[in-house]
């Protein structure tokens, strides 16, 4: 916790504007996310598991990723740019509708990765996905740089009656728009009195 706190002071103190810009984006029903706490999260995951380099930065409004995965022994650099188109918060269902752009793949010259690279279409990271054997859990939906993930198809998350409860009570407020502005993460968010029935309902039913 100590480490959480000094670690935000020492961020604000490097941008003595983010409170300035938090309010205002506040008062427009936007919250302001550091891609620093991106970073700090990713710093501390768990090793051994998953890619072994993550980096995140705006990308105009997009949310640029780039990933070193190991691949039997081949160190490939992903790199791509995220939009997120929507974000549907219903019963029993979490959907993300992504759209993915400017994916690069960059494996060792002459490696069986990089012939296997060239002959992929990456225009079209959605078709790619589809084509794998084993398509991930949450995936919905796909098709040339769209995906649509449902995350509550997640084991973790639909048996988590902790998280489904959170999901019910904030219902009635929907996400109208997640983009980067410059270092910072913006959620749009619009807020719906009318369906504050319906989410309590959700509670009790999770």
């Amino acid at each position: 916790m100590l480490e959480i706190v000094l670690g935000g002071i020492g961020y604000l103190r490097q941008n003595p504007l983010f409170l300035w810009h938090a309010a205002r984006n506040a008062a427009r029903l936007r919250l302001s996310m550091p891609l620093d706490l991106l970073r700090w999260g990713i710093d501390r995951r768990p090793r051994g598991k998953g890619p072994e380099r993550i980096e995140v930065s705006g990308e105009g409004a997009a949310l640029g990723v780039g990933l070193t995965v190991d691949l039997y022994g081949t160190k490939i650099d992903v790199s791509a740019k995220i939009a997120i188109e929507a974000i549907e918060n219903l019963d029993e269902e979490l959907k993300v509708a992504l759209r993915v752009s400017d994916l690069a793949v960059l494996a060792p010259p002459g490696s069986p990765a990089a012939m296997m690279v060239q002959s992929l279409d990456l225009s079209r990271p959605a078709n790619l996905i589809q084509m794998m054997p084993q398509k991930h859990a949450g995936l919905i939906d796909g098709r040339d740089d769209r995906l649509v993930l449902d995350l509550m198809k997640l084991p973790a998350l639909a048996k988590n009656r902790a998280i489904r409860r959170v999901l019910g009570a904030l219902s009635f407020i929907r996400v109208r728009e997640i983009r980067t502005d410059g270092d910072l993460l913006l959620v749009g968010l619009a807020v719906d009195p009318l369906h504050l029935p319906a989410a309590f309902q959700r509670v009790r039913r999770a």
